[in-house]
């Protein structure tokens, strides 16, 4: 891992603030984001890839399903433009079958991309972690959204329906991405995150410009439920491993 990675001023590192309801449309999508990253890796291209995935290679019968599949994993991991170590990684997470890396980096990632499911995370999952309540109901994250509404004046304009789809949604991506368990209630578990992810957080943090010291109580690690202890635990022992090469 290069130990400062160059800054890029075209990469958008983070979405805006501004809640959107796109999470509405589909849950984690786990086993196509892997298929749509594993035939990036073999194809080279996101084109390509695109083409490919509509014209067949996703299991959906239907074309504008697999359309609408397409359009949603490329708005999550490419809209903000990446640059290309971090779709190198995201390519090896997703080729590694024999551990959780690709859900806890797409657990990472997508929550970085839409402000509302950072937000759900950070200001209704892990007050109860940190309380010691673990259970979770879709009436938690409808409380939230009528909560945030003053803020987020764009909630008033969805609909009941969307909006009640969209509560379920989040917390089946954020099942799918390991920091939930369950079907109709869901349970909080600390997500199993590899090191080689939280590696890749450590070059994500440093390439927006953090500095070592005050990337440990970055928000960001919350979203695996870690505090800062543990994140400056990995930190300093990146930077050994740095220091003796």
């Amino acid at each position: 891992m290069d130990a400062h990675p160059p800054l890029e001023s075209s990469v958008i590192w983070r979405a805006p603030r501004v809640y959107l309801p796109s999470l509405a449309s589909k849950t984690g999508l786990l086993a196509e984001t892997r298929l749509f990253l594993q035939t990036l890796a073999r194809l080279g291209d996101l084109a390509a890839t695109r083409r490919a995935l509509v014209d067949g290679a996703l299991p959906q019968r239907a074309r504008e399903t697999r359309e609408t599949i397409v359009q949603v994993i490329h708005q999550r991991l490419f809209r903000w433009a990446p640059p290309p170590w971090v779709v190198t990684d995201l390519c090896a997470f997703a080729a590694d079958m024999s551990q959780p890396a690709l859900a806890s980096a797409l657990l990472l990632h997508v929550a970085r991309q839409d402000a509302l499911l950072y937000d759900v995370v950070q200001q209704v999952i892990l007050p109860r972690w940190q309380e010691g309540e673990r259970l979770l109901i879709r009436a938690d994250v409808q409380g939230f959204l009528d909560r945030a509404q003053p803020s987020q004046p764009e909630i008033d304009g969805w609909s009941h329906g969307t909006r009640e789809k969209l509560a379920g949604n989040v917390l089946s991506i954020l099942r799918d991405y390991g920091l939930l368990q369950g079907t109709a209630r869901k349970e909080i578990v600390e997500p199993n995150v590899p090191d080689v992810v939280a590696e890749h957080l450590v070059r994500l943090l440093r390439a927006e410009g953090l500095s070592d010291a005050a990337m440990a109580t970055h928000p960001d690690w919350l979203l695996w439920l870690w505090d800062s202890r543990r994140a400056r635990s990995l930190i300093s022992g990146i930077a050994y491993q740095e220091a003796v090469v």
